[in-house]
């Protein structure tokens, strides 16, 4: 009772999350150069990063992404570094490069990547009566302090509005009349408009602080800011430019339901409950729109939905198993305080699990729930097996005290060996080292923890409640003969115990020519309610041709009856919290479209993500595709090498073969063709004679094109908001190539001279996004899935031509989706022989004999016949959560085989024939084994039926183990004692000639009995 109390107190307090704390040991480190290449990126930035790098121990992988202004290296360590020093060494190798690159870059930001980093709330604010640049400030201030204090939050990032900024427009034409350049202004507004420390000065016998105050108060002062040109010339500011309080260059927007839109995204802290952590923001947003009544904040997407679900689901599904489990043991023994006693084993153990996972720092996620729904048939196992053993011999005449003394006694080694066995099977499976391991830490522990405990009930409380609470029968009487169908059956198979031996084979490699047919996957297709649609442009699109282009799929979305909501998102969106330079050059031609589903939808997810990908090829101008899990597409080959050439040419090759698969839907090459690009060649000679080096025309041109860095432009206070002044030239004029041309570049004796007397202009194409994987160019087809797992698609793509020979130079990169999948199974498959070899172990010391546990494991391949056929006839994948459900097959098909051959063991130990000893271990054993796989089954049958949120993914795995169950039941009924019979036989026959290696002592614990009282506690009857 103090465990079930420590439990409820615990439950109460357990965080409920999406997913269970992981902590991969991955680093990121971003750079920003604004208006910079992705090549010259590539060359001065990602290579000489990923150079130093290399020498860092313990890495796995480095993934760099170059695009237009933006270099993003992602360091991968192997799992069990320590990720604050993966963190420090990461940091340290960058700051041993930042001599060698660019001088016009951000500072480079190293951060961890932490999984509860990804936003778990997403919301819409809109205010009719505020401008854009006063909504995106209230959110940025007002609505992020209130969001912010919610405990649990970690942080809050503004999604779309735009950002106020003071904006000195220049006038070409009267820069090149007072032969000034962009780069000068910017400069000196830097040098002259700013508030500096002047140190101390003792006045007046007073110590005073000096502050040097340059900064203008007002836009007007400003206007009014003199420029040094330099040889005693100088100008006013609005001589020059326009200064405006205005906002910055839009790089990107969003749209709710085709409407512009400013919304902020929730993250929460790592250990926090993503429920608490929902409901706290709620009700701070009450709070918000009570303080402002001009305000609507309207909720867009909240995967917190898709974790409260599957806990209340999971919750009904303990409850209800609990009850049918109890409805079976009542059906078999017919007693009502017998199976008051079985049913209370499920509860006692189960609660004080709660505690366990408290005290382990666990919570209730999708990989918890997943092992409490698993384990809830088996909590009753062990109590099933001690209230048949004691009622048993309560209707053979023994007091209910005696019975429950002398049953537990004599079924103890069973029962210990069977909890022993299902927890070396699923211990392994927490320390599985791969990603998709680090899920499964807690899973392996929570069952392991709330078998224990079952264990314990079994043990103490069950026979202690049998002792005190049955009654003597009424009418003593014999046990029941063999029913005579099974007998039958029974005695062909041990008449025949080679042939039975054959058919276990076959239905064994059966087994195994079914499971070849059925496709694998990572994990089941989840009905979320919810979808995430990639957008690409053409390279080079504008704000404008991006605009069109999400109306015009927003409109089609909306037509479909199913749709709720359409929130796209599109280029540089993310304000707080996002890069640095936002405001610079980062590129408008890609973007993510959320489409939320209504609830009462006429068909699911996945079948309507099937149903418009028609629809999305008839969008012009943009590419937009599904996204599948983890932000991916739904398969996606990988090429890597360093012949650039190569790669292109097996990547189209790839290409046009990916189409002829009908697997594979919209195949499409990654990363996007080229981008069109404005080349500026100086002419070195010219250059030369005037001074000019390509990093002064580089720098005049970003700066009068874009705006310097935020680093190095002037600052404005506004009240609280410091504003960046950015000089740049209208658009128009960055339109015209003439006025580009006619730029003013600082030469000799502090004049200028016009770009096109020291440089060419010209037009080519570059690349728009360059992909790097292991210091290698990488380049990959992407597709959507037709229907079909993820496992059959790659299947396909291998078969073709051109992966089974890849050109020299080039290999296909396992990566993303694919190579968890891999480590997945493997992992698995290690730690499904680990649990095998562990069981054999337990059991050899339980049952002192090399030989009886391999009877025991001889039925484990007999849960394969009816899993996978189970799985065949329903036509599921073999998924990860199929996986899980074969382990606990393996701890339950080694369950009835102790049962069994425990009993067979003692009878021989007795004195009983061999043949008579396994006969009766079949007739006294039957019914507990039959009662038990009923009750696991009965327990796991609402989840196999799909009831309840969020069940796809925990339905295969009932519906494999219940197929499982039932065959190997079935079959080791029959099949065990005929492999007993070989196997004892065999060890008969070969210890007497092993006899000259080890002749045992008679001595101690191994003497015999003589006295007929110790020979009472070692049979099975009442004595």
């Amino acid at each position: 009772m103090a465990l079930v109390v420590v439990g409820l107190a615990c439950f109460s307090v357990l965080p409920i999350k999406r997913f269970p704390n992981v902590e991969f040991p991955v680093v990121s480190v971003s750079v920003v150069q604004t208006g910079a290449a992705p090549t010259e990126m590539e060359t001065q930035i990602t290579r000489p990063i990923e150079d130093a790098l290399t020498g860092i121990s313990g890495l796995r992988h480095i993934t760099s992404n170059v695009s237009l202004g933006s270099s993003t290296t992602v360091v991968q360590f192997e799992i069990g570094v320590d990720l604050q020093r993966a963190v420090d060494d990461v940091r340290s190798a960058v700051e041993r490069t930042r001599n060698i690159l660019p001088a016009g870059i951000e500072p480079p930001s190293v951060s961890r990547l932490d999984q509860s980093d990804q936003p778990i709330l997403t919301y819409a604010v809109s205010a009719p009566g505020m401008t854009d640049v006063e909504l995106s400030w209230f959110v940025d201030d007002t609505v992020t302090r209130a969001v912010q204090i919610v405990s649990g939050v970690s942080q809050v990032r503004r999604v779309g509005g735009v950002e106020r900024e003071i904006n000195v427009t220049l006038d070409p034409d009267r820069l090149a009349a007072n032969g000034v350049t962009a780069a000068a202004i910017s400069n000196a507004l830097a040098g002259f408009n700013r508030d500096d420390t002047g140190g101390r000065a003792d006045v007046g016998e007073r110590e005073q602080t000096v502050r040097v105050l340059g900064s203008a108060a007002t836009v007007n002062d400003l206007r009014q800011l003199t420029i040094p040109l330099g040889a005693g010339r100088y100008i006013r500011l609005d001589d020059v430019a326009t200064v405006s309080d205005g906002i910055a260059e839009q790089r990107g927007f969003a749209r709710l339901d085709g409407r512009p839109a400013v919304a902020f995204q929730v993250t929460r802290t790592s250990s926090a409950s993503e429920v608490s952590v929902e409901d706290g923001v709620k009700r701070a947003i009450a709070d918000l729109l009570a303080a402002n009544p001009g305000v609507t904040i309207t909720p867009i997407v909240s995967i917190v939905t898709e974790s409260r679900n599957s806990y209340d689901a999971t919750m009904e599904v303990l409850l209800e198993g609990m009850v049918l489990a109890a409805l079976v043991v009542w059906l078999f023994l017919r007693d009502w305080r017998s199976t008051l006693i079985a049913a209370a084993a499920m509860p006692l153990s189960l609660i004080p699990t709660f505690g366990a996972m408290f005290w382990f720092g666990f919570s209730l996620n999708l990989i918890t729930l997943l092992a409490l729904t698993l384990v809830i048939g088996i909590l009753v196992d062990d109590a099933i097996v001690e209230i048949e053993n004691i009622e048993k011999r309560i209707q053979r005449g023994s007091t209910p005290y005696r019975a429950a003394l002398v049953g537990a006694d004599a079924i103890g080694l069973a029962v210990i060996a069977t909890t022993a066995s299902i927890m070396v099977v699923f211990l392994p499976v927490s320390f599985m080292g791969s990603q998709a391991g680090q899920f499964f830490k807690e899973f392996g522990v929570t069952v392991a923890v709330a078998v224990l405990f079952s264990l314990a009930i079994a043990r103490f409380v069950t026979p202690l409640m049998a002792a005190y609470f049955l009654k003597p029968s009424r009418k003593p009487h014999a046990r029941a003969p063999l029913n005579p169908a099974y007998a039958r059956v029974l005695n062909w198979a041990l008449g025949h115990k080679w042939w039975s031996a054959v058919i276990g084979a076959l239905c064994f490699f059966g087994a195994l020519g079914i499971a070849t047919t059925i496709p694998a996957d990572l994990q089941p297709v989840e009905d979320n309610g919810y979808l995430y649609l990639n957008v690409q442009g053409p390279q080079g699109a504008t704000l404008k041709d991006m605009e069109e282009a999400i109306a015009h799929v927003t409109r089609e979305l909306q037509m479909r009856p199913d749709v709720e909501r359409v929130f796209a998102q599109v280029g540089s969106t993310v304000a707080s919290g996002g890069p640095p330079g936002v405001g610079g050059g980062a590129g408008l031609s890609s973007g993510t479209i959320t489409v939320i589903l209504k609830k009462d939808r006429s068909m699911k997810t996945a079948a309507f993500k099937l149903s418009i990908t028609g629809l999305l090829r008839t969008i012009p101008d943009v590419r937009i595709t599904n996204q599948a899990s983890f932000g991916a597409a739904g398969v996606e080959i990988i090429l890597a090498g360093d012949d650039s050439a190569a790669l292109e040419k097996t990547q189209l090759a790839l290409l046009q073969q990916m189409r002829t698969l009908p697997s594979v839907l919209e195949p499409r090459p990654t990363p996007p063709p080229a981008a069109p690009e404005l080349i500026i060649r100086p002419r070195p000679a010219e250059a030369a004679r005037l001074n000019i080096s390509s990093a002064a025309i580089a720098q005049a041109i970003r700066i009068a094109t874009i705006g310097d860095i935020d680093a190095n432009v002037a600052k404005f206070s506004a009240g609280t908001q410091r504003l960046p002044i950015r000089v740049r030239l209208p658009s128009t004029a960055r339109a015209d190539l003439s006025d580009i041309a006619n730029l003013q570049i600082p030469a000799l004796n502090g004049k200028t001279t016009p770009l096109s007397n020291v440089a060419d202009l010209s037009f080519q194409a570059g690349p728009g996004q360059i992909t790097r994987y292991d210091r290698e160019r990488r380049v990959s087809v992407q597709g959507d899935l037709n229907n079909v797992t993820l496992g059959t698609a790659l299947a396909d793509v291998a078969r073709l031509p051109i992966m089974q020979n890849l050109p020299p130079g080039v290999r296909e990169a396992k990566a993303g989706v694919a190579e968890i999948m891999g480590e997945l199974f493997g992992g698995i498959g290690i730690a499904m022989a680990a649990g095998i070899s562990l069981i054999f172990s337990v059991l050899v010391l339980l049952f002192r004999s090399f030989f009886k546990p391999a009877t025991i494991l001889s039925a484990l391949p007999l849960t394969m016949l009816g899993a996978f056929l189970a799985l065949k006839l329903s036509g599921l994948p073999l998924t990860m959560p199929v996986l899980i459900g074969m382990l606990m097959l393996f701890g339950l098909a080694a369950k009835n085989s102790i049962l069994l051959v425990e009993f067979a063991i003692e009878e021989e130990r007795a004195g009983v024939a061999r043949r008579t000893a396994i006969v009766n271990a079949c007739h006294e054993r039957a019914r507990p084994i039959v009662m038990t796989t009923a009750a696991m089954a009965a327990g796991m049958l609402p989840t196999a039926l799909g009831l309840g949120e969020g069940a796809e993914f925990r339905q295969p795995m009932a519906i494999a183990v219940i197929g499982g169950l039932l065959s190997s039941t079935a079959l080791s009924l029959v099949l065990v004692p005929a492999v007993y019979e070989i196997i004892d036989g065999f060890e008969a026959w070969l210890i007497p000639k092993l006899s000259w290696i080890v002749t045992p002592k008679q001595s101690g614990d191994d003497a015999p009995i003589t006295s007929e009282e110790d020979a009472s506690a070692h049979s099975h009857g009442d004595a």
